[in-house]
């Protein structure tokens, strides 16, 4: 009896531990979603801790249950919610018969991955204007590394791929998803309006076909000077 007592305590303690875990994750969660909601809303700086744990209606130090500072909090949130996160995914699922028209197809795909949320495009500014950057280099390489891997199970199925440049193809997507959406920015006014339709003629493909065909080209005439020497 005594040791059947015991087993049944013990997975009582089991659970009780799995479910003090459960509503800790949770509510980790949930402080990360809060601090993006008023991050994005007022930038890092102007965002106090007790205006995340009020919005989730906890004790102002909450927060430190879970993250040591506001900025590992901030960390936290670009780990979650920043837009390069989503690029392994649209690699996996973009198709072409080229290289080009892959990275296209992958660009696509990201812009309607950021048209769900495109707020969230404010947390790669307030990164640059707020940290000078300093996150940026550790969250490229996380993403880079998880790029890699998905072009290696892409390249298992599809040929095209077999000598990409993986770090030319990071930076193709990267730079023509956001030099697109810059620039697209650029020419809408506060009413949602375009301000020079002359400017956009041609939309996303004139810009792909100008950016992709321009790089992988200067890259061609790089390998072949290098040939020649």
């Amino acid at each position: 009896m005594k040791q059947q007592a015991k087993i049944e305590k013990t997975g009582l303690m089991e659970n009780i531990n799995q479910d003090y875990l459960l509503r800790g994750e949770q509510t980790r969660r949930e402080l990360i979603d809060a601090a993006c909601d008023l991050f994005i809303l007022n930038g890092f700086h102007a965002t106090t801790t007790r205006q995340i744990t009020e919005k989730l209606g906890l004790v102002a130090g909450a927060l430190y249950n879970h993250f040591e500072s506001k900025t590992a909090l901030f960390e936290a949130v670009l780990d979650t919610y920043h837009p390069w996160l989503r690029i392994p995914e649209v690699l996996r699922n973009a198709n072409g018969g080229t290289v080009e028209e892959y990275i296209r197809d992958a660009s696509e795909k990201l812009l309607k991955e950021w048209d769900k949320r495109p707020e969230l495009i404010r947390l790669h500014l307030i990164e640059v204007l707020e940290f000078n950057g300093q996150h940026i280099p550790s969250l490229f390489e996380k993403t880079f590394t998880k790029v890699s891997k998905t072009i290696e199970e892409v390249r298992a199925k599809d040929e095209k791929l077999k000598d990409v440049n993986v770090p030319l193809l990071y930076r193709a997507v990267l730079g023509l998803f956001f030099g697109y959406l810059m620039s697209d920015k650029a020419i809408v006014n506060k009413e949602n309006q375009l301000k020079e339709n002359s400017f956009i003629e041609g939309g996303f493909d004139y810009f792909a076909d100008t950016y992709l065909y321009g790089l992988f080209n200067q890259n061609i005439n790089q390998s072949k000077n290098k040939e020649t020497k």
